[in-house]
């Protein structure tokens, strides 16, 4: 390929990818602590994961309900500014959301109200690190970590026992090709396929039917 095309080539790349972003501005209308909707854009907040709304904490605290209201509260008679170029499998868009200057997914995290999702980003390890340090929100007793909520963990005895490291942990073990989700291909080659549900392994896979097992 000669240099001009190999530019004109990088150019074409570029422009592609550029069109994929989306860049967002409107009000929003809040599903949960961790998921926004703008007109028909539904909207997964980047690098946290919130307890699901129904979800309580320790002594019976509605954190689910908490995490819910504080992006309600941010939200509020506000234009909301999304920017995103990447979907989960629920085809949701995957952004980082802004109520004026303040990052919802950062701030959230920094108030115990969601932790950072390793399995995507470290970006707000540190915010998670000073809501813990302080015992702001979920860090202020015992609860246990979204994902493994989802999956049917019981709440711990001991505040601040939780590993939020476990799902970091999950996807070393089994993703060999390091892309960030496990393959029917790794799951046959581990000896645990067929995955379902209740397995930890699940969290990572693409259930295509929604059938509740994967590689069957």
């Amino acid at each position: 390929m000669s240099p001009r095309s190999w530019v004109c080539a990088a150019l074409i790349t570029l422009l592609m990818a550029a069109a994929d972003a989306r860049a967002l501005t409107g009000e929003a209308t809040v599903v949960d602590g961790d998921t926004l909707v703008i007109g028909t854009e539904r909207i997964r907040l980047f690098g946290i994961d919130a307890p699901e709304s129904i979800q309580d904490c320790g002594d019976g605290w509605p954190c689910g309900r908490e995490a819910t209201i504080a992006v309600e509260d941010l939200t509020a008679d506000t234009s909301i500014r999304c920017e995103g170029d990447t979907r989960d499998r629920y085809d949701r868009l995957i952004a980082v959301c802004y109520a004026g200057s303040v990052d919802i997914g950062g701030d959230l995290v920094r108030r115990g109200l969601a932790l950072a999702y390793r399995r995507y980003s470290m970006a707000y390890v540190d915010h998670e690190d000073e809501a813990r340090q302080h015992g702001r929100g979920m860090w202020s007793g015992a609860f246990v970590a979204p994902w493994d909520w989802r999956r049917g963990v019981t709440m711990p005895e001991e505040p601040g026992t939780v590993d939020v490291s476990s799902e970091g942990d999950m996807l070393a073990r089994y993703d060999d090709n390091d892309n960030g989700s496990i393959s029917c291909v790794e799951a046959r080659h581990h000896g645990i396929a067929p995955v379902r549900a209740e397995h930890p392994a699940y969290e990572f896979m693409n259930d295509r039917d929604g059938d509740g097992v994967v590689c069957e």
